[in-house]
């Protein structure tokens, strides 16, 4: 994993934390239910307070954040499957390796030529000395098919991740939604109980892992 990947998946736990952590324990503590509700599944609060169109916008992204989740999660699991497998069968890899292991297996043509950069580099310490971290691909074509899998699976992955992040943030936005509707007084439910108001969508990135975070108000 690189370190612009590391570095984001820091960046993205830290930002929300930030976000959500002042908004969160003021509105929990005027919220009462439709806020907890909400927070456990989001439009939950908003359908008690009839609310309905917000309840069903809240969910449905939950919904579809879950299901983009799993679909990119098994087709991940999928992809590395068959990466692992075409290293074995065209390259002779054996036996169980790390991430990083695969990546320089999908770089270098064989296990020789990948030792011979590192101790150019002086880099001794990334060296493959065991007799089960060997591996010689038998075709340049096999391999880069083999990295070009394997990347496609990192990309699944990483964009579970980035989904995760997306349905807390629905979570939290609902949560919030629904404490401020709750803690309106009587004579503000009515406005606040119309279409207006603000309302936020999450949707995964489709040519680069990521979240779009859509935030509109209605007047």
């Amino acid at each position: 994993m690189n370190r612009t990947m590391r570095f984001r998946r820091i960046l993205l736990p830290v930002l929300i934390c930030l976000i959500s952590s002042h908004a969160l324990s003021k509105e929990a503590a005027r919220g009462g239910s439709a806020f907890i509700k909400s927070l456990i599944i989001p439009g939950w609060g908003q359908y008690q307070l009839e609310r309905k169109s917000s309840a069903l916008a809240f969910l449905g992204t939950d919904l579809i954040l879950i299901g983009g989740m799993l679909t990119l999660n098994a087709y991940g699991s999928s992809a590395r499957d068959d990466y692992r497998s075409l290293a074995a069968v065209y390259a002779g890899v054996a036996g169980d390796h790390e991430h990083d292991f695969y990546v320089d297996v999908g770089n270098w043509m064989s296990v020789d030529q990948y030792n011979e950069q590192r101790l150019r580099d002086r880099n001794y310490e990334a060296l493959y000395n065991s007799a089960s971290d060997r591996w010689v691909w038998d075709t340049d074509a096999h391999r880069s098919k083999m990295e070009n899998t394997r990347i496609r699976s990192d990309r699944a992955f990483n964009s579970v991740f980035y989904l995760v992040g997306g349905i807390v943030l629905n979570h939290i936005a609902s949560a919030i939604h629904a404490g401020r509707l709750s803690a309106t007084t009587p004579s503000q439910k009515t406005s606040a109980l119309s279409p207006r108001g603000w309302t936020m969508s999450v949707a995964p990135s489709v040519q680069t892992p990521g979240l779009f975070v859509t935030f509109r108000h209605e007047f």
